[in-house]
Protein backbone atom coordinates (compact mmCIF):
# COMPACT_ATOMS: atom_id res chain seq x y z
CA UNK A 1 0.00 0.00 0.00
CA UNK A 2 1.05 3.58 -0.65
CA UNK A 3 -0.19 6.93 0.53
CA UNK A 4 -1.45 9.42 -2.01
CA UNK A 5 -2.79 12.94 -1.97
CA UNK A 6 -1.95 15.47 0.73
CA UNK A 7 -0.60 14.12 4.03
CA UNK A 8 0.05 16.06 7.24
CA UNK A 9 2.19 14.47 9.97
CA UNK A 10 2.09 15.96 13.45
CA UNK A 11 5.40 15.48 15.22
CA UNK A 12 6.72 14.42 11.84
CA UNK A 13 10.20 15.89 12.22
CA UNK A 14 11.18 12.97 14.44
CA UNK A 15 12.39 9.47 13.66
CA UNK A 16 9.03 8.02 12.60
CA UNK A 17 8.26 10.97 10.34
CA UNK A 18 11.64 10.60 8.64
CA UNK A 19 10.97 6.88 8.27
CA UNK A 20 7.69 7.60 6.49
CA UNK A 21 9.34 10.16 4.22
CA UNK A 22 12.21 7.78 3.42
CA UNK A 23 9.72 5.09 2.45
CA UNK A 24 7.72 7.51 0.30
CA UNK A 25 10.88 8.69 -1.45
CA UNK A 26 12.14 5.16 -2.03
CA UNK A 27 8.84 3.87 -3.43
CA UNK A 28 7.76 7.03 -5.23
CA UNK A 29 4.49 7.59 -3.42
CA UNK A 30 2.17 10.06 -5.17
CA UNK A 31 1.83 12.10 -2.00
CA UNK A 32 2.71 15.61 -0.83
CA UNK A 33 3.83 15.80 2.81
CA UNK A 34 3.60 18.61 5.34
CA UNK A 35 5.22 18.32 8.76
CA UNK A 36 3.96 20.11 11.87
CA UNK A 37 6.43 20.03 14.76
CA UNK A 38 7.39 22.24 17.69
CA UNK A 39 11.14 21.53 17.37
CA UNK A 40 12.67 23.99 14.90
CA UNK A 41 16.11 22.31 15.10
CA UNK A 42 14.57 19.11 13.77
CA UNK A 43 12.97 21.11 10.94
CA UNK A 44 16.41 22.15 9.71
CA UNK A 45 17.68 18.57 9.76
CA UNK A 46 14.55 17.30 8.02
CA UNK A 47 14.68 19.87 5.22
CA UNK A 48 18.32 19.03 4.56
CA UNK A 49 17.37 15.38 4.12
CA UNK A 50 14.02 15.94 2.35
CA UNK A 51 14.15 19.41 0.71
CA UNK A 52 10.77 19.02 -0.99
CA UNK A 53 8.84 18.58 2.24
CA UNK A 54 6.95 21.55 3.69
CA UNK A 55 7.49 22.11 7.42
CA UNK A 56 5.43 24.23 9.81
CA UNK A 57 6.42 25.17 13.35
CA UNK A 58 3.54 24.39 15.66
CA UNK A 59 2.37 22.63 18.81
CA UNK A 60 -0.75 20.43 18.70
CA UNK A 61 -1.58 21.44 22.27
CA UNK A 62 -1.84 25.14 21.40
CA UNK A 63 -4.51 26.89 19.35
CA UNK A 64 -7.09 24.44 17.93
CA UNK A 65 -8.36 27.02 15.44
CA UNK A 66 -4.88 27.38 13.94
CA UNK A 67 -4.59 23.61 13.70
CA UNK A 68 -7.93 23.50 11.88
CA UNK A 69 -6.68 26.12 9.46
CA UNK A 70 -3.47 24.16 8.87
CA UNK A 71 -5.41 20.97 8.08
CA UNK A 72 -7.67 22.54 5.46
CA UNK A 73 -7.38 20.61 2.20
CA UNK A 74 -5.53 17.59 3.59
CA UNK A 75 -6.62 14.04 2.81
CA UNK A 76 -4.74 12.26 5.60
CA UNK A 77 -3.39 13.16 9.04
CA UNK A 78 -0.84 10.96 10.82
CA UNK A 79 -0.82 12.04 14.46
CA UNK A 80 2.66 11.23 15.81
CA UNK A 81 3.23 14.26 18.05
CA UNK A 82 3.79 13.13 21.62
CA UNK A 83 5.65 13.60 24.85
CA UNK A 84 7.06 10.08 25.04
CA UNK A 85 9.73 9.70 27.74
CA UNK A 86 8.41 7.25 30.32
CA UNK A 87 10.42 8.31 33.35
CA UNK A 88 10.16 12.04 32.67
CA UNK A 89 6.38 11.76 32.34
CA UNK A 90 6.16 10.66 35.97
CA UNK A 91 7.55 14.04 37.02
CA UNK A 92 5.90 16.07 34.26
CA UNK A 93 2.36 14.75 34.25
CA UNK A 94 0.83 18.11 33.34
CA UNK A 95 2.96 18.55 30.21
CA UNK A 96 2.48 14.92 29.18
CA UNK A 97 -1.30 15.18 29.47
CA UNK A 98 -1.27 18.55 27.72
CA UNK A 99 0.48 17.11 24.67
CA UNK A 100 -0.76 13.53 24.54
CA UNK A 101 -4.36 14.05 25.63
CA UNK A 102 -5.35 17.67 24.98
CA UNK A 103 -3.14 17.79 21.87
CA UNK A 104 -4.84 14.66 20.56
CA UNK A 105 -8.26 16.20 21.27
CA UNK A 106 -7.20 19.19 19.18
CA UNK A 107 -5.99 17.02 16.30
CA UNK A 108 -9.18 14.96 16.28
CA UNK A 109 -11.49 17.99 16.38
CA UNK A 110 -9.45 20.03 13.90
CA UNK A 111 -9.33 17.18 11.40
CA UNK A 112 -13.10 16.83 11.49
CA UNK A 113 -13.66 20.59 11.18
CA UNK A 114 -11.23 20.78 8.26
CA UNK A 115 -12.83 17.89 6.39
CA UNK A 116 -9.83 15.54 6.59
CA UNK A 117 -10.73 12.09 5.26
CA UNK A 118 -8.51 9.86 7.41
CA UNK A 119 -6.72 10.21 10.74
CA UNK A 120 -4.44 7.64 12.35
CA UNK A 121 -3.02 8.10 15.85
CA UNK A 122 0.26 6.54 16.95
CA UNK A 123 -0.01 4.73 20.28
CA UNK A 124 2.29 2.41 22.21
CA UNK A 125 2.37 -0.91 24.03
CA UNK A 126 2.55 1.13 27.23
CA UNK A 127 -1.11 2.05 26.69
CA UNK A 128 -2.01 -1.56 27.48
CA UNK A 129 -2.68 -1.88 31.23
CA UNK A 130 -0.76 1.35 31.87
CA UNK A 131 1.21 1.77 35.07
CA UNK A 132 2.60 5.23 34.35
CA UNK A 133 1.55 8.66 33.13
CA UNK A 134 2.84 8.19 29.58
CA UNK A 135 1.02 4.91 29.02
CA UNK A 136 -2.16 6.26 30.61
CA UNK A 137 -2.09 9.33 28.37
CA UNK A 138 -1.76 7.15 25.28
CA UNK A 139 -4.58 4.88 26.45
CA UNK A 140 -6.81 7.94 26.64
CA UNK A 141 -5.68 9.00 23.15
CA UNK A 142 -6.80 5.60 21.84
CA UNK A 143 -10.22 6.03 23.45
CA UNK A 144 -10.53 9.55 22.02
CA UNK A 145 -9.92 8.15 18.54
CA UNK A 146 -12.49 5.41 19.09
CA UNK A 147 -15.05 7.88 20.41
CA UNK A 148 -14.47 10.14 17.40
CA UNK A 149 -14.93 7.21 15.02
CA UNK A 150 -18.40 6.67 16.47
CA UNK A 151 -19.50 10.30 16.80
CA UNK A 152 -17.73 11.97 13.85
CA UNK A 153 -18.12 9.41 11.04
CA UNK A 154 -17.38 11.88 8.24
CA UNK A 155 -13.69 11.47 9.14
CA UNK A 156 -12.23 7.98 9.42
CA UNK A 157 -10.33 7.60 12.72
CA UNK A 158 -8.07 4.64 13.50
CA UNK A 159 -4.93 4.02 15.55
CA UNK A 160 -1.89 1.80 15.83
CA UNK A 161 -0.38 0.26 18.96
CA UNK A 162 3.10 -1.23 18.79
CA UNK A 163 6.32 -1.56 20.80
CA UNK A 164 9.80 -0.12 20.38
CA UNK A 165 11.15 0.90 16.98
CA UNK A 166 14.82 -0.06 16.87
CA UNK A 167 17.14 2.93 16.76
CA UNK A 168 14.46 5.57 17.22
CA UNK A 169 15.25 8.90 18.85
CA UNK A 170 15.47 8.61 22.62
CA UNK A 171 15.28 4.81 22.63
CA UNK A 172 17.53 2.64 24.75
CA UNK A 173 19.77 1.32 21.96
CA UNK A 174 21.39 4.65 20.96
CA UNK A 175 21.65 5.42 24.67
CA UNK A 176 23.53 2.17 25.33
CA UNK A 177 26.00 2.87 22.54
CA UNK A 178 26.51 6.43 23.79
CA UNK A 179 27.13 5.24 27.35
CA UNK A 180 29.58 2.61 26.16
CA UNK A 181 31.53 5.12 24.05
CA UNK A 182 31.70 7.72 26.83
CA UNK A 183 32.19 5.60 29.96
CA UNK A 184 32.95 2.04 28.85
CA UNK A 185 29.87 0.79 30.70
CA UNK A 186 26.16 0.28 30.06
CA UNK A 187 23.53 1.23 32.64
CA UNK A 188 20.83 -1.46 32.59
CA UNK A 189 17.64 -1.13 34.61
CA UNK A 190 16.72 -4.83 34.94
CA UNK A 191 18.21 -7.64 32.83
CA UNK A 192 15.01 -9.68 33.24
CA UNK A 193 12.99 -7.09 31.33
CA UNK A 194 11.69 -7.95 27.87
CA UNK A 195 10.60 -5.52 25.18
CA UNK A 196 8.84 -5.69 21.81
CA UNK A 197 10.98 -4.58 18.84
CA UNK A 198 10.33 -3.77 15.20
CA UNK A 199 11.96 -1.93 12.31
CA UNK A 200 10.85 1.52 11.21
CA UNK A 201 9.51 0.01 7.98
CA UNK A 202 7.39 -2.40 10.02
CA UNK A 203 6.04 0.59 11.93
CA UNK A 204 5.22 2.31 8.63
CA UNK A 205 3.55 -0.87 7.37
CA UNK A 206 1.32 -0.92 10.44
CA UNK A 207 0.32 2.70 9.85
CA UNK A 208 -0.50 1.96 6.21
CA UNK A 209 -2.68 -0.96 7.29
CA UNK A 210 -4.55 1.28 9.74
CA UNK A 211 -5.23 3.78 6.94
CA UNK A 212 -6.58 1.11 4.60
CA UNK A 213 -10.24 0.35 3.97
CA UNK A 214 -9.72 -3.15 5.40
CA UNK A 215 -9.68 -1.75 8.92
CA UNK A 216 -12.90 -0.87 10.73
CA UNK A 217 -13.34 2.75 11.85
CA UNK A 218 -12.23 3.14 15.44
CA UNK A 219 -10.01 0.07 15.38
CA UNK A 220 -6.53 0.09 16.90
CA UNK A 221 -4.25 -1.99 14.67
CA UNK A 222 -1.74 -4.21 16.46
CA UNK A 223 1.04 -6.08 14.63
CA UNK A 224 2.46 -9.49 15.46
CA UNK A 225 5.67 -8.50 17.25
CA UNK A 226 9.02 -9.99 18.17
CA UNK A 227 10.76 -9.37 21.46
CA UNK A 228 14.19 -9.35 23.06
CA UNK A 229 15.33 -9.55 26.66
CA UNK A 230 17.25 -6.54 27.93
CA UNK A 231 19.96 -8.94 29.11
CA UNK A 232 20.52 -10.03 25.50
CA UNK A 233 20.24 -6.50 24.16
CA UNK A 234 23.03 -5.34 26.46
CA UNK A 235 25.19 -8.28 25.36
CA UNK A 236 24.55 -7.41 21.71
CA UNK A 237 25.72 -3.82 22.24
CA UNK A 238 28.89 -5.21 23.83
CA UNK A 239 29.45 -7.40 20.76
CA UNK A 240 28.36 -10.78 22.12
CA UNK A 241 26.21 -13.20 20.11
CA UNK A 242 25.69 -15.82 22.81
CA UNK A 243 23.57 -15.72 25.96
CA UNK A 244 26.16 -15.49 28.72
CA UNK A 245 26.23 -13.95 32.21
CA UNK A 246 26.43 -10.18 32.13
CA UNK A 247 30.03 -8.93 32.14
CA UNK A 248 31.25 -6.18 34.51
CA UNK A 249 30.73 -3.54 31.80
CA UNK A 250 27.00 -3.74 32.59
CA UNK A 251 25.84 -1.78 35.65
CA UNK A 252 22.39 -2.63 37.05
CA UNK A 253 20.70 0.61 38.14
CA UNK A 254 17.12 -0.48 38.90
CA UNK A 255 13.74 0.04 37.29
CA UNK A 256 12.76 3.61 36.43
CA UNK A 257 9.43 5.16 37.44
CA UNK A 258 6.58 4.12 35.14
CA UNK A 259 8.31 1.01 33.76
CA UNK A 260 7.14 -2.62 33.65
CA UNK A 261 9.23 -5.77 33.66
CA UNK A 262 7.30 -7.08 30.64
CA UNK A 263 5.20 -5.08 28.19
CA UNK A 264 1.78 -6.07 26.85
CA UNK A 265 0.08 -5.32 23.55
CA UNK A 266 -3.26 -6.92 24.40
CA UNK A 267 -4.49 -7.81 27.87
CA UNK A 268 -7.08 -10.40 28.78
CA UNK A 269 -9.91 -7.98 29.56
CA UNK A 270 -9.77 -6.23 26.18
CA UNK A 271 -9.00 -9.36 24.13
CA UNK A 272 -12.72 -10.11 23.67
CA UNK A 273 -12.79 -7.00 21.43
CA UNK A 274 -9.96 -8.26 19.20
CA UNK A 275 -10.30 -9.91 15.83
CA UNK A 276 -7.81 -10.71 13.05
CA UNK A 277 -7.60 -8.25 10.20
CA UNK A 278 -7.42 -11.22 7.81
CA UNK A 279 -8.95 -14.68 8.00
CA UNK A 280 -7.10 -16.90 10.42
CA UNK A 281 -6.70 -17.75 14.06
CA UNK A 282 -4.25 -15.54 15.88
CA UNK A 283 -3.24 -18.38 18.18
CA UNK A 284 -1.75 -20.19 15.18
CA UNK A 285 0.11 -17.08 14.01
CA UNK A 286 -1.79 -16.95 10.73
CA UNK A 287 -2.99 -13.36 11.17
CA UNK A 288 -0.24 -10.71 10.86
CA UNK A 289 -2.38 -7.87 12.21
CA UNK A 290 -5.15 -7.61 14.78
CA UNK A 291 -7.88 -5.02 15.29
CA UNK A 292 -8.79 -3.86 18.78
CA UNK A 293 -12.37 -2.66 18.35
CA UNK A 294 -14.06 0.12 20.37
CA UNK A 295 -15.58 -0.72 23.78
CA UNK A 296 -18.81 -2.69 23.61
CA UNK A 297 -17.96 -4.54 20.40
CA UNK A 298 -17.38 -8.04 21.79
CA UNK A 299 -16.40 -10.41 18.98
CA UNK A 300 -14.99 -13.45 20.81
CA UNK A 301 -15.48 -15.43 23.99
CA UNK A 302 -12.02 -16.91 24.47
CA UNK A 303 -9.61 -14.54 26.17
CA UNK A 304 -5.88 -14.24 25.52
CA UNK A 305 -3.02 -11.83 26.02
CA UNK A 306 0.10 -10.74 24.15
CA UNK A 307 3.13 -10.05 26.31
CA UNK A 308 6.80 -9.49 25.57
CA UNK A 309 7.65 -12.43 27.84
CA UNK A 310 5.96 -14.76 25.34
CA UNK A 311 6.08 -12.90 22.00
CA UNK A 312 3.87 -14.31 19.21
CA UNK A 313 6.40 -13.24 16.59
CA UNK A 314 9.23 -15.07 18.36
CA UNK A 315 12.49 -13.88 19.86
CA UNK A 316 14.80 -11.51 18.04
CA UNK A 317 18.46 -12.49 17.80
CA UNK A 318 21.49 -10.17 17.98
CA UNK A 319 22.27 -10.29 14.25
CA UNK A 320 18.72 -9.33 13.32
CA UNK A 321 18.78 -6.49 15.83
CA UNK A 322 22.08 -5.22 14.45
CA UNK A 323 20.49 -5.17 11.00
CA UNK A 324 17.60 -3.06 12.29
CA UNK A 325 20.02 -0.64 13.94
CA UNK A 326 22.09 -0.29 10.77
CA UNK A 327 18.93 0.44 8.81
CA UNK A 328 17.80 2.99 11.42
CA UNK A 329 21.05 4.90 10.97
CA UNK A 330 19.98 5.75 7.40
CA UNK A 331 16.66 7.28 8.47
Amino acid sequence: MQLSGSVLITGGAGFLGRGILRRAEREGWPAAFTIVSRDDAKHVKLQQRFPGVHTILGDVADDRSRLTWLMEGFDTVIHAAASKYVDRAEHAAHDTIRTNVHGSENVIAAAFAAGVKRVVGISTDKACQPVGVYGASKFIMERLLQEAALTLPATRYTGVRYGNVAGSTGSVIPLFYKQLAETGTIKLTDPRMTRFWMSVDEAVDTILVALSDDVEPGAIVIPRPRAMAMHDLALMVLGHNEHIPLPPEVEIVGVRPGEKRHESLIHVQESVRVKPLEDGDYRYRSAPYLQLLPPGQVVREDAFEITSSYPPGGWMGPEEMRGLIEDAETV
